[in-house]
Formats: structure tokens, C-alpha cells, sequence
């Protein structure tokens, strides 16, 4: 399918002031493939950027591809066979320090909108000693954060507990009902209806961690050379989908989206809205890397042995800021 994007360029150009936007008129989209491991509320402002058009907009053709476990997720960018990734950043930073010619492009979530849920006979963190906790992989991202969470709110150490890798937020909840686990972490949706379903919350993630990157857009370093321009106009795509959904007039139309692709009843996606758009505002702005929360993942990784009589290097080796910058700078914002 093809599009007369001149006059929207143009605009573009008069509005920013930009001289250096590569589109051709009347060309195709062009076309981006992107990877993440799960369709949830998180993802809120790609849905958005979808279902409004504003990746096309801004001369994208998005495929977003659902890839099962972080580790797999992260292999897919890594092997080039999908250029770019969304993930915790810890997967991405382990493989970089392996040699892995990645790097972090963009912040997504730079606070973590997790609870710990339990099956209703366990009242606290306290009785989840001996029991089963469900995640989506036994070592990094997510699992370091819930080792912080129950040492330091609940003095449980490694070997109180055991782990079942089952999946993302959709698997471990149905994996809490199944009672194959105990206990598991999940965000919106799913620890909404964890809760309405009468599984006890034990804790916030956000109330032990504090800012915490979460997620984080990343690419083959490859595709970045070849391919810069179709990046930027991506990024600022999601930092234009951000600042929508972040404006209370679209509201109704927010919700609407969320019901659509996430297949949620509308007082689900009221929560949502309620705690991810009006309260907890996870979803930075600007599209950038947060400096506190990515140092708050370098700190995890320490603690967890990998830099070991190493130093622990700065958060900065694993990121490329130049791309986001330039998105900004076309956006409109800082």
C-alpha cells in the first residue's frame, strides 16, 4: 500500500524547523519488524501508535511479533532475524558483556508496575518460606528484582523458596490458578484480576525497588547502522503514543484500545487507566532511559555476583542516547 505523505512532511519540516527527515514521497513504509514476549498493559502506547496510525504517520510499517520468554525474545534481535526488541534490560546488558552487538536505544517503563501475588491461604511474605514462585526465568531481570523484594521486606534469602519458570505475566497467573506455583509476580491486567479472583497481594515491587528500568527498546547494532532513520521515526512514534495516552481527553478512546487488543472488560482496563496513566505514570515521557532506574539494574546485577572483583561499570557502556535524542528533537520535546 502506498502513501502521499508530502504535505505531512512538509508540515513536519515547517513546525520543527528539521531539514534532515529522509522521507520519499509517495514511497512505501517502510517496514519494521518488532519483538516483545507478551501482550499486556505494558505495552499500552504501542497498541496506541498501532491503532491511531501514528506509526504510519510517521512512514512505519509495524509488525509486532510475540516471542515467549525473555531469553528468546533477546536471541531473536541478537541472531538479526528481528532488528529490534522490547525487554527487561538486563537481558541486554548480559549479552553485551558477552560480546553481543546490541544496544539499548529507548526506555519504555522506568518503574515497575508488579505485585506479588499468592494463592489465598498465604497471608504474607512471611509464609512463602518452602513454597513455589512462579517466573519467567531462573536467573536476571525480573528474577533479581523478586529476590530484592523478598530479602528485604521478608528476610527470605535464596533457598527459602524455590522457582517454576512458567512464562510471562498471562502463564504465571494461570499458573497461580492451577496451583503448579504459589505465588508469582504480574502486572496489569492480570494482577487486577489475581486480586478480584481473591489470590492475596503481598506486595507492591515498586515500594521495596523504587525507579527501576523495567523495560527498554533495543537493536542489532547492524540494523542502527543501515537503518537509522526508520529507528528514530519508530521512537518517535512511541514517544507521540506516550504523550497521548498521557492526555486525559483521550481517554475513551484509550480505554476503548486496550479493550480491543488486550480483550479486557472495561472495568479492567478502568483499572488499568486509573493506575497506569493517572497514578503510577511508568511510561517516561521523552521515550528515554531513566539514569536512576537503569543504575538500579547495574546494582541488581552487582549484587547478584556478575561483577564479582570487577568493576562495576557505568550504564552508559550499554546505551546508544543518540537515536531517542534525535526522535526528541522531531517531537517536539526534551
Amino acid at each position: 500500500m502506498k502513501y502521499n505523505i508530502k504535505i505531512c512532511a512538509l508540515g513536519a519540516a515547517l513546525l520543527f524547523g528539521i531539514s534532515s527527515v529522509k522521507i520519499t514521497f509517495g514511497a512505501e513504509l517502510s517496514k519494521l519488524r518488532f519483538a516483545q514476549s507478551g501482550h499486556t498493559a505494558a505495552s499500552w502506547p504501542i497498541y496506541i501508535a498501532q491503532e491511531k496510525k501514528i506509526l504510519e504517520k510517521n512512514g512505519i510499517q509495524f509488525e509486532n511479533i510475540i516471542i515467549q520468554g525473555a531469553t528468546n525474545t533477546t536471541r531473536a534481535v541478537l541472531s538479526e532475524t528481528i532488528p529490534l526488541g522490547r525487554i527487561n534490560p538486563d537481558y541486554v546488558i548480559g549479552a553485551i558483556e558477552k560480546g553481543a552487538k546490541v544496544r539499548i536505544i529507548g526506555g519504555n517503563m522506568e518503574k515497575i508496575p508488579y505485585d506479588l501475588m499468592a494463592r489465598a491461604e498465604i497471608k504474607s511474605g512471611a509464609d512463602l518460606k518452602g513454597k513455589t514462585i512462579g517466573v519467567s526465568t531462573l536467573t536476571g531481570g525480573t528474577t533479581n528484582m523478586i529476590e530484592e523484594v523478598l530479602l528485604k521486606a521478608f528476610n527470605l534469602k535464596e533457598g527459602d523458596y524455590r522457582y517454576l519458570v512458567v512464562g510471562t505475566s498471562p502463564e504465571r497467573y494461570a499458573a497461580l490458578k492451577a496451583g503448579s506455583v504459589q505465588a508469582t509476580f504480574m502486572g496489569p491486567p492480570f494482577n487486577f484480576r489475581a486480586q478480584q479472583d481473591g489470590f492475596t497481594k503481598i506486595i507492591t515491587f515498586h515500594e521495596i525497588l523504587g525507579p527501576i528500568q523495567f523495560t527498554a527498546d533495543f537493536a542489532h547494532m547492524n540494523y542502527l547502522k543501515s537503518n537509522r532513520n526508520e529507528i528514530v521515526r519508530y521512537l518517535k512514534s512511541m514517544i507521540e503514543a506516550t504523550n497521548w495516552l498521557y492526555d486525559t481527553k483521550n481517554k475513551e478512546e484509550a480505554l476503548a484500545i486496550h479493550m480491543k487488543i488486550l480483550k479486557s472488560k472495561r472495568d479492567i482496563a478502568e483499572q488499568d487507566y486509573k493506575y497506569l496513566v493517572e497514578e503510577f505514570q511508568p511510561f517516561p515521557r521523552n521515550g528515554a532511559v531513566n539514569k536512576a532506574a537503569m543504575e538500579k539494574t547495574i546494582d541488581l546485577r552487582a549484587k547478584e555476583g556478575t561483577y564479582k572483583g570487577k568493576k562495576v561499570p557505568a550504564y552508559t557502556e550499554y546505551i546508544d542516547n543518540s537515536l531517542v535524542e534525535e526522535a526528541q528533537k522531531l517531537a517536539g520535546v526534551k
